[in-house]
Formats: structure tokens, C-alpha cells, sequence
């Protein structure tokens, strides 16, 4: 994969709809503008990429949770009109 290709793909995920990895695809290939211009070093790239899919982790296991939080709430709300059934 060449840098042109991850550009490709960043800008598509920054225009996906879903507001936690557009702004971390946008801020992604911000940086890596940033690196290739010389404002920091790769490794200081790497570093806070290397955050910032730490934190995509962390929103990903937040929305599982959400979406296991409402499972689990209409599965009790079907056992309850099951009784009622």
C-alpha cells in the first residue's frame, strides 16, 4: 500500500458519516501531512497514532457495550411480554 492509497483511504473514512473515525481518519492524515513536511519526526507520528488507535479501541468497546446494553434491555422486555403472552 503506498502513501497515496492510505490518503485514498483516510479521506474516504473522514467522509463515512461516522463522526469518531472521520475525525480520527482527518487527524490521521493530518499528521502524517505534518511528518512528511518535517513539523515532527515519524516517530513522534507513529507515537500519537499509535493513541489514537488506542482510542478508536476504546470507542469501538464503548459501542459494543451500547449495543449489548440495548439487546440485553429488549430481550428482558420480550421475557416479560412472553409472561404475559
Amino acid at each position: 500500500m503506498n502513501l497515496d492509497e492510505i490518503y485514498q483511504g483516510l479521506a474516504d473514512i473522514a467522509n463515512s458519516g461516522d463522526p469518531a473515525f472521520a475525525q480520527a481518519a482527518t487527524y490521521a492524515a493530518q499528521l502524517a501531512q505534518q511528518a512528511q513536511s518535517g513539523q515532527m519526526s515519524p516517530d513522534e507520528m507513529a507515537e500519537i497514532l499509535r493513541d489514537v488507535q488506542r482510542q478508536m479501541n476504546i470507542v469501538d468497546q464503548m459501542n459494543q457495550m451500547a449495543l449489548a446494553e440495548k439487546l440485553n434491555t429488549l430481550i428482558n422486555g420480550l421475557i416479560k411480554l412472553a409472561g404475559a403472552l
